[in-house]
């Protein structure tokens, strides 16, 4: 009697998590079918690193008036690009377009390549903070300089971290686009960054090389729509 139960019980564990799991798959696709992302403007970066020897184009799509989500597309090969969107909020999803499906002013992802997205670095805000530095002059315009790094100097030199470094044209009245999660969840605490049009990033490590670069390469007002189906 007593193996009969155990066997049971593992069978009845077995199905109730086999249930949750289905539940949460079921679950999730009717919350991705029913979410719409607008983007109001299209921005292109040409990307160095001298780490990954990589020089490509990466355009992002962007809402000028909510940055809490924002989507990216990179070449994967010739005339087909993937397609990437974070929501902060608690979605990731990714896709693999031709080129001429991302010129519609809509695109639809399906709801299998969606999950649930978790920023596991929020307690980070504690630890980095953003400073401005003075303004400086590039093409004869003048833009904001701020630098997002660690404000523990104790462990900044015993791990070796490095900082990161924008340039900001405040001509533009947009949110800035943040890629990294900790960097939002700083400025969506804090509101310590400036409003405008990041022209320039740039990645550099603990003995204050720079490895990656972003530098601003073009970008056009454009409505863009994704959607997702079943």
């Amino acid at each position: 009697m007593s193996s009969r139960a155990g066997r049971y019980k593992q069978v009845k564990r077995h199905s109730m998590k086999l249930f949750t799991y289905l539940l949460c798959l079921f679950t999730a696709s009717v919350i991705y079918s029913q979410r719409e992302y607008n983007f109001d403007c299209e921005v292109q970066y040409q990307v160095k690193s001298k780490f990954r020897n990589l020089d490509y184009t990466r355009t992002y799509y962007i809402n000028t008036k909510d940055n809490s989500y924002f989507a990216v597309k990179v070449p994967v090969e010739k005339s087909k690009y993937k397609l990437q969107i974070i929501d902060y909020g608690g979605l990731i999803a990714k896709q693999t377009f031709n080129a001429d499906q991302l010129n519609k002013s809509t695109v639809i992802l399906k709801s299998d390549n969606a999950k649930f997205y978790s920023n596991p670095y929020k307690y980070q805000i504690d630890n980095y903070d953003f400073k401005k530095h003075s303004d400086t002059i590039v093409d004869g315009k003048q833009l904001n300089n701020i630098i997002l790094a660690s404000t523990n100097s104790k462990t900044n030199r015993k791990k070796r971290i490095g900082h990161y470094k924008y340039l900001v044209d405040p001509e533009f009245q947009m949110l800035p686009m943040f890629e990294f999660s900790t960097a939002y969840e700083i400025f969506k605490a804090r509101k310590n960054f400036p409003k405008g049009l990041i022209t320039q990033f740039y990645m550099y490590d603990s003995k204050n090389e720079m490895g990656t670069s972003q530098i601003l390469k073009g970008f056009i007002f454009r409505d863009f729509k994704i959607l997702f189906s079943n």
